[in-house]
């Protein structure tokens, strides 16, 4: 929940990032645990708020809470670019690079706690094949069937 002068607003979204290639470069939680702590650290400098965070060994969902004055590309331009910046200085004998594009949907604040489960038990989930398949979007013949976010500035 975001107020600025005379306005009010919620605005949530589910955020899902793949590996480039969909290389399963996430060997375990740690790795998870260490994107998260990135993410959250710019997420912060961004004033955006991560509600919840999960992944598996070839993506990540993030769930966070926004205001109105940055636009949603820049947001995962920069938790994109900041993680993997931070990630390949940490560790330069695992390289690590985001694929193109996102999967962006808008949600409900007030009907996200299955969401928000979902999220933290990415690994389990996966691990056991319960995955809801509108939220795990697959590769069709090698290209992303994910909705693209294009820059407007472009």
């Amino acid at each position: 929940m975001f107020k600025q002068r005379h306005s009010y607003h919620r605005l949530w979204y589910h955020l899902v990032f793949h590996t480039k290639n969909r290389e399963r470069l996430l060997l375990g939680q740690e790795d998870v645990s260490f994107l998260f702590g990135m993410m959250k650290k710019k997420a912060h400098d961004l004033d955006v708020y991560i509600e919840s965070f999960g992944g598996w060994k070839e993506h990540v969902h993030v769930l966070l809470r926004t205001g109105p004055t940055l636009p949603l590309c820049e947001i995962y331009r920069q938790l994109k670019g900041y993680s993997a910046a931070k990630w390949r200085r940490l560790d330069r004998d695992r390289p690590f690079k985001w694929g193109d594009g996102a999967f962006a949907i808008t949600v409900d604040p007030d009907r996200c706690d299955g969401l928000r489960r979902y999220i933290r038990e990415q690994w389990y989930r996966h691990d056991d094949g319960d995955v809801v398949p509108a939220l795990e979007r697959e590769e069709e013949q090698g290209q992303s069937s994910w909705p693209r976010i294009s820059d407007p500035r472009r």
